[in-house]
């Protein structure tokens, strides 16, 4: 949005005239793709840590060295983490 859209905005919503518990749930909404965005990139990161991880578990399968995760415990993994 351009200023003058932006200021346009801002005065459309002066003029709506909000209680305090309206101006909350506004700046609410405003916040919220942030957090959403933050969430996102906490989850990016953890599937690529994961998927490293993942990638280095199968090498050492193959070498001999390590037994690989079910998917079941790679579920509750990710449910305690938060993902799922």
């Amino acid at each position: 949005m351009s200023t003058l859209e932006l200021n346009n905005l801002w005065t459309y919503i002066q003029g709506l005239g909000l209680v305090e518990s309206d101006r909350d749930w506004l700046a609410g909404k405003l916040l919220e793709p942030i957090e959403k965005d933050e969430k996102t990139e906490r989850q990016k990161a953890y599937v690529r840590e994961s998927l490293t991880r993942a990638l280095k578990e199968v090498d050492a399968a193959k070498r001999g060295e390590k037994k690989l995760q079910s998917i079941e415990e790679f579920e509750k993994e990710l449910e305690m983490e938060g993902i799922l």
